[in-house]
């Protein structure tokens, strides 16, 4: 095994016992926490003199299949870090309340689906995608080197930013209105442990969770055919704290977003939807591209952080037929 990923945890137990107690028919969304690298997460660090925490925390989720995880998936972290996000109803100057202008993400969580609703399991396992999630995270919250990849342009924005709350875990569910009630769960829960006794005189936090995704991703977080009370369940998910951080990414125009937002049945949820904006040296990069350059050892292998290309090309992973990687 390679220097860059030795010490990363190995989470075959970890990955075994999840699936065995929630990725079972019937079991309820949840998450399971796989490592805090902030041992207060979700609650920033803070000087005990400080101001009582907000009753509100705000989380940014990337929940992903991570096969593998590349910069990208750390830019969108980042971006959540140090962007201030407008609304979809403010670009396009509607009235909004009091979330016409976020800026500060409280906490983060990376979060890999055991059970995806479009990808089937493929080339590399949940045990080895879980490692990788570590290296990843590893890599946004202790690579503090000013990095070409990086937005961040100081250490003190980074250290403002709250990055270094981290945690990873798993998700059982693959819908997101599913997704966004087992991190307010797991979030809350966490709030109160780490909180101690103060938690006891102060409202359990209203959690908002802001899913970092795709364009075609939200556009499946908008279809009928993943739920079974439409638009009831859909609903449940923006009442619940749910909130969608896209980015365009490559290949969809501009055109295409403003006739999907301009259609009626999407004014009342524009002031949960924020944009994005990544930068233009990460905007190309997808796990599919990743995995192709892997096979036919092209330059994109540059588009993962270098402890996780140690640990694919140690494990041999994606080198088989294109066609039959997931």
């Amino acid at each position: 095994m390679g220097t860059l990923q030795c010490d990363t945890p190995v989470y075959d137990g970890f990955v075994r016992k999840f699936m065995a107690d929630y990725a079972v028919k019937g079991s309820k969304p949840a998450v399971k926490l796989a490592r805090k690298f902030c041992h207060t997460w979700p609650v920033p660090k803070r000087d005990p003199e400080a101001q009582p925490p907000r009753t509100t925390v705000r989380v940014g989720v990337m929940d992903s299949s991570f096969n593998p995880p590349h910069y990208c998936h750390g830019a969108y972290m980042e971006c959540l870090a140090i962007m201030e996000l407008m609304p979809a109803a403010v670009a396009r100057g509607q009235q909004t309340g009091p979330e016409a202008r976020v800026l500060g993400i409280d906490a983060y969580l990376l979060l890999l689906a055991s059970d995806n609703a479009d990808k089937p399991l493929k080339e590399a396992s949940l045990e080895q995608r879980m490692r990788m999630v570590d290296m990843l995270a590893t890599t946004v919250v202790e690579d503090t080197t000013a990095d070409t990849w990086h937005l961040w342009k100081s250490r003190d924005q980074f250290d403002a930013s709250n990055l270094h709350n981290m945690a990873i875990g798993m998700v059982n569910t693959p819908r997101f209105v599913d997704k966004c009630q087992a991190v307010r769960d797991v979030v809350q829960s966490e709030w109160k442990a780490n909180m101690g006794e103060e938690a006891e005189s102060l409202p359990a936090p209203h959690v908002l969770s802001y899913f970092a995704m795709g364009w075609d991703t939200l556009i499946r977080v908008f279809d009928p055919k993943y739920y079974t009370k439409f638009p009831a369940e859909l609903d449940s998910f923006f009442d619940n704290g749910g909130r969608i951080a896209y980015s365009r990414r490559v290949g969809f125009p501009n055109e295409e977003v403003d006739a999907f937002f301009a259609r009626p049945e999407m004014a009342p949820y524009l002031q949960y939807i924020f944009e994005l904006r990544l930068p233009k040296r990460v905007k190309h990069i997808s796990s599919s591209t990743v995995r192709l350059a892997v096979r036919d050892s092209t330059e994109s292998v540059r588009d993962v952080p270098p402890r996780i290309l140690e640990y694919v090309n140690n494990l041999q992973l994606y080198r088989s037929d294109i066609n039959s990687l997931g």
